[in-house]
C-alpha cells in the first residue's frame, strides 16, 4: 500500500508541510516522494521498491499537462479502461494506475470513479481550474481523511498525518467519543471521526476542493444498481463464478507473496481455493493459509467447535494448503487496546493482530480475506420473509416455512410483530426477559460512559428494539451500507501496513457486488439453506468440499474462545497499570472509571464469555 498526503491553500510552504505529513507515516516505508508548486503540495511514501514498476506508487508529477495526481491503487480490468482511453495494446504496460487515473479524470473529469474498477483512494490536482479532486472505490478498502482548517485543506491516508497539517485541531469530537463509549457508533455520520477537525471520505465517494470550498459528491450507489434480467438459476450460478473468478485473478497481481484468509466458512473457503487453482494454473506456489483457529487441544474442553477444524482440514487436503494456526496472546490484545493516539485499534481483534503476526513472519505482502461476502453475494436473505407477508406472497412464505422444518403460522406472526407497525411493541417484555435471564452486565444504555459528561451532551437514546428490514434488498442495503464495514477495513488496512501486509477482497469487487445487489431475492434464501446461490454455484463447480459447502451454522466457538482468553488474559497488566498511575490517564473524563475498575476487578468476568465488547471499546479509547 502507499501512503498519500496534500494540502491545497494553505500559506505555511507545502513542502514543510508536507513533509510533517509524511514522517507522520513512517510505518508505510522508506520510499519518499513529493510534490510542490504555488500553495499546493502532494507526498507519497511507499515500501522501497514499491515505487518502481509499471503498477507501482511512482513520484507524483505532471502525468498529463496540468494534471498532478497521487494514488493508493490497485486498478481491475485495465485492458478495458486503456481501451476507453484509446491507449493501443503496446502501450497500455508502460502506463502505471496513477498514470491511468490521470487519464480517466482528464476524460472523465469528477466523473472519473465510474469507470474504475479496483481498489483506490487517490487525489488529482487540476491545475488549470485550481481545483483538487479526491475519490474513493466504491467499497472502502483503502482509507482516506482530510481537514478543512482555515488557511486551506488537508488530507491524507492516515488520521496521523492529517493532524500533523497545519493548523489541524486535536480536540476531540466529544459527541463521537459519547456514542463509542455506549457502543452506538453505527448511528455516527458516514464522515465522522474522534476528531473534530478530522473527516473521513465515505467509500463511494468523491469530493471537489475549489476556491476553498469542499464539496462532497457520491459516484456510487448501490440502491441504484438495476435488476438483472430473467435467467435460470444456473445461469445465475455460472455468472457469478465468472465474475467470482475474474475478481480472485485480478488480486494476485504484483510482487510478494500471496496468503489467504481459511476459516472454513464458505467465503474465506472459497477465495482461498480460487486463489490457490489460479496460482497453480500460473506457475505459482500455493498460498500459505492462515486461519482465527487455535491449534487443537488449547481451546476449553467440550468447547472445541469441531466443525471449524474439519472444515478448514477439508479445504487444505483438497488444495494442498499448509494452514498456519495461530493462537492469540494477551500481548496482542495489549498492544490493539493501547490507544495510538488517532483511533481505537482494538476491533481488528486479537485473533487477527494474530493472523497479521504470522503472515509477516512467513514473508506473505498481500493477504486475500473473504470479508464483505455477507453484505454481497453471500448474504443471508435477512428481511426475505417481510418481503413476502407484505407483498402478500404469503403461499411463498408458507411454503418457505415448511422446507425449513418450521410452523408456517408462526413463521408468519413472527414476522408480522417484527415488521408492522407498533407489532415490536409485543416483543419487549420478552426482549427484557432474556437479557435478565442472561445477566446482561453491561445494559446498553449505561456501558461505560461517565454519567457527568453524558448529562453534558443531549445524546440520543437507544433504539427500544432492533427492527426487522421490509424485504432482502432493504437488508442487504442496509447490511452494506453500515458504517461498520467501512470502518473495518479501515482498521484492517492500518494495522496490517504496520506489518508489512496489503488486504484485498475479492466478494467486494465491484463487479460481484452488482450482480448480487441485481439478483431476485429468492436467490439468497431457498428453503432451509440460505446464502443459496453461492452455496448451489460453489457445488456446481465443485469448488468446496460438500461438507463445507451446505453447511449452514456460522459459529465458530473456538475462534471466539480463543480471543476471549487472550482479552482476559491482557486485564491484570492493565489493572496493574491503572493502579499504578498517579494522575488518570488524559480521556479519563470520558470514561466511567469506577465502573471500569470494578469491571476490571470482577472475577466472574472469565465467565461471561460475551459481557466484554463494551468494557474492550472502552479500554481501547482510554489513553493507558
Amino acid at each position: 500500500m502507499t501512503a498519500i498526503c496534500g494540502m491545497v491553500g494553505c500559506h505555511e510552504a507545502p513542502a514543510g508541510g508536507v513533509d510533517a505529513m509524511l514522517a507522520a507515516m513512517t510505518h508505510y516505508g522508506t520510499d519518499v516522494a513529493s510534490w510542490t508548486d504555488a500553495g499546493v503540495g502532494i507526498g507519497r511514501r511507499c515500501a522501497a521498491g514499491d515505487g518502481a514498476g509499471a503498477r507501482g506508487a511512482p513520484a507524483p508529477g505532471p502525468d498529463v499537462p496540468g494534471t498532478v495526481v497521487v494514488a493508493d491503487a490497485r486498478l481491475d480490468d485495465r485492458d478495458t479502461l486503456c481501451g476507453a482511453l484509446g491507449l493501443p495494446p503496446a502501450a497500455r504496460a508502460a502506463h502505471d494506475d496513477r498514470a491511468l487515473i490521470a487519464k480517466a479524470y482528464r476524460r472523465w473529469g469528477a466523473d472519473c470513479p465510474r469507470h474504475l474498477l479496483g481498489d483506490y483512494a487517490f487525489a488529482v490536482w487540476d491545475a488549470a481550474k485550481r481545483t483538487l479532486f479526491c475519490a474513493r472505490d466504491h467499497a472502502g478498502a483503502r482509507p482516506f481523511y482530510y481537514a478543512e482548517t482555515q488557511r486551506g485543506f488537508v488530507f491524507a491516508s492516515a488520521i496521523e498525518a492529517v493532524l500533523a497539517g497545519p493548523d489541524v485541531g486535536r480536540e476531540l469530537d466529544e459527541f463521537t467519543v459519547g456514542m463509542w463509549l455506549m457502543r452506538r457508533d453505527a448511528e455516527l455520520p458516514a464522515t465522522s471521526t474522534f476528531f473534530q477537525a478530522v473527516r473521513r471520505l465515505p467509500p463511494g465517494h468523491g469530493l471537489v476542493v475549489t476556491n476553498g470550498a469542499v464539496r462532497l459528491q457520491r459516484h456510487w450507489r448501490p440502491e441504484d444498481v438495476p435488476r438483472a434480467a430473467p435467467a435460470s438459476d444456473d445461469d445465475y450460478a455460472e455468472e457469478f463464478l465468472a465474475l467470482y473468478s475474474r475478481a480472485v485473478k485480478d488480486r494476485l497481481c504484483g510482487p510478494g507473496r500471496i496468503g489467504v484468509h481459511l476459516s472454513g466458512g464458505l467465503d474465506s473457503s472459497s477465495v482461498a481455493v480460487l486463489a490457490a487453482r489460479e496460482l497453480r494454473r500460473q506457475g505459482r506456489p500455493p498460498p500459505p493459509a492462515f486461519t482465527w483457529l487455535p491449534p487443537l487441544g488449547e481451546e476449553p474442553p467440550g468447547e472445541s467447535g469441531g466443525w471449524e477444524y474439519d472444515a478448514v482440514g477439508a479445504v487444505a487436503g483438497q488444495e494442498g494448503l499448509h494452514v498456519f494456526l495461530q493462537p492469540p496472546t494477551a500481548a496482542d490484545t495489549l498492544a490493539l487496546l493501547r490507544c495510538d493516539g488517532a483511533f481505537p485499534q482494538a476491533h481488528v481483534g486479537p485473533n487477527e493482530a494474530a493472523v497479521q503476526r504470522a503472515a509477516a513472519a512467513h514473508g506473505v505482502r498481500v493477504l486475500l480475506s473473504g470479508l464483505g461476502g455477507d453484505q454481497g453475494i453471500s448474504f443471508n436473505g435477512y428481511g426475505y420473509y417481510a418481503g413476502l407477508l407484505l407483498g402478500g406472497r404469503w403461499a411463498a412464505l408458507f411454503a418457505e416455512a415448511r422446507a425449513r422444518g418450521s410452523n408456517p403460522l408462526r413463521v408468519a406472526a413472527g414476522t408480522a410483530l417484527r415488521v408492522l407497525p407498533h407489532g415490536y411493541k409485543l416483543l419487549i417484555p420478552r426482549n427484557r426477559l432474556r437479557k435478565w435471564l442472561q445477566g446482561d452486565p453491561e445494559p446498553r444504555a449505561r456501558r461505560f460512559i461517565n454519567p457527568a459528561f453524558a448529562r453534558e451532551r443531549p445524546f440520543p437514546p437507544p433504539p427500544r428494539t432492533r427492527r426487522w428490514p421490509t424485504s432482502a434488498r432493504r437488508g442487504q442495503l442496509e447490511s452494506l451500507g453500515h458504517r461498520g464495514l467501512g470502518e473495518h477495513l479501515e482498521w484492517w488496512a492500518a494495522s496490517g501496513v504496520r506489518h508489512g501486509l496489503e488486504y484485498r477482497y475479492p466478494l467486494l469487487d465491484r463487479r460481484v457486488l452488482e450482480l448480487a445487489l441485481s439478483l431476485p431475492t429468492e436467490q439468497f434464501r431457498r428453503g432451509p439453506s440460505s446464502r443459496w446461490l453461492m452455496r448451489h454455484a460453489l457445488a456446481l463447480d465443485a469448488v468446496l468440499p460438500p461438507e463445507v459447502c451446505w453447511h449452514e451454522s456460522k459459529s465458530d466457538p473456538a475462534r471466539f474462545n480463543a480471543a476471549s482468553d487472550a482479552f482476559l488474559g491482557a486485564l491484570p497488566s492493565i489493572r496493574r497499570e491503572l493502579a499504578a498511575r498517579a494522575v488518570p490517564p488524559g480521556r479519563a473524563r470520558y470514561v466511567d472509571m469506577p465502573r471500569l475498575v470494578e469491571r476490571l476487578e470482577d472475577p466472574a468476568l472469565s465467565r461471561r464469555r460475551r459481557s466484554w465488547s463494551g468494557l474492550a471499546a472502552a479500554l481501547s479509547f482510554l489513553d493507558f
